[in-house]
């Protein structure tokens, strides 16, 4: 699906999450949420959070920075002995040398962005940051599944698995999904901020 589909979904998922947490709690659940719910995606060149990293939208561009950065943080992990390094750094190497619906959208995507994101709120503690984060992350490969492309959910095994009944990405389906999530989203937030705990 597209950028702005995953990004309604994600909103979607964070404001029906949040509905029993305090305002704070539950924006920080609602970002993480649309946040995640972008992040595999950065296996593409052109995703929307790429055009803001990426300085030129193209495969080699994407490649070349994510090893960069993920051994930027490898080599950071041999001076400060830090698990968060070793595992983001291993991430984005692996995202990196990753094609699109590869890695980011497997279980094995899934468990290692989660873990970066979970020692993040171990250190912070803000669980709320995790909980919207794996919601919308888990989103993203949930719509993925339904459309035609599919997602390697297994990965490394090749394997693309598809909902029976796809979507096509961009067309009149997803169209749709989009609308009604929108529409779901906002009776939901507005909901939501009506009977907020204080």
């Amino acid at each position: 699906m597209m950028g702005k589909t995953h990004m309604m979904i994600g909103t979607s998922v964070g404001v029906v999450t949040a509905m029993n947490c305090p305002i704070e709690a539950g924006l920080i659940i609602i970002g993480c949420s649309i946040f995640g719910a972008l992040i595999p995606d950065i296996d593409h060149p052109k995703s929307k959070l790429n055009q803001k990293i990426l300085p030129i939208n193209n495969k080699f561009f994407r490649v070349l920075i994510y090893l960069i950065i993920g051994f930027g943080f490898l080599y950071q992990s041999t001076k400060l002995n830090n698990r968060l390094s070793i595992i983001l750094g291993v991430t984005l190497i692996i995202t990196g040398l990753s094609h699109h619906r590869g890695f980011t959208h497997s279980l094995l995507g899934l468990l290692c962005f989660s873990s970066v994101v979970y020692l993040i709120v171990m250190k912070y503690n803000i669980p709320e940051m995790y909980i919207g984060f794996f919601m919308g992350y888990v989103s993203h490969l949930v719509a993925d599944f339904m459309t035609m492309g599919g997602i390697k959910f297994f990965y490394p095994w090749n394997k693309k698995l598809s909902f029976p009944l796809s979507i096509k990405t961009g067309g009149i389906m997803e169209e749709l999904i989009f609308l009604v999530a929108g529409i779901y989203t906002t009776y939901n937030f507005v909901k939501y901020m009506t009977m907020v705990p204080k």
